[in-house]
């Protein structure tokens, strides 16, 4: 009878370990697709800018206001003198390359552009 147990519950702990393994690449996928997806984007009107609390706000096309902070590791294209520059070019069309981090959107690129 205690051969019969052991082997019972080596059965169900060999079935239970082999549904966790199974299940480990779903809970996994969902997460590597996240990074993997990074948010398309924006291009608008510079609405406003901010040195120092290093904040810029676009709003699209779609009339929507979007709001962006930058760090000095922020690539500033089209605007001379980085981001004191862009506070020289305030009702411009920009295009903001950025990444969501918890709640924030961090720009990661600001490119002013050119009028033609």
């Amino acid at each position: 009878m205690t051969a019969r147990r052991a082997c019972t519950a080596f059965a169900a702990a060999l079935f239970l370990f082999a549904t966790n393994v199974q299940a480990l690449p779903s809970i996994q996928a969902p997460t590597q697709q996240a990074r993997e997806k990074a948010p398309e984007p924006v291009t608008g009107e510079l609405v406003s800018i901010d040195t120092d609390s290093k904040a810029v706000v676009v709003r699209t096309a779609e009339n929507t206001e979007t709001k962006f902070s930058f760090s000095e590791d922020t690539e500033i294209v089209g605007a001379g003198q980085g981001a004191s520059g862009l506070a020289t070019v305030s009702g411009a069309t920009v295009t903001v390359t950025y990444q969501i981090h918890g709640t924030a959107n961090v720009a990661t690129k600001i490119e002013v552009i050119k009028k033609k």
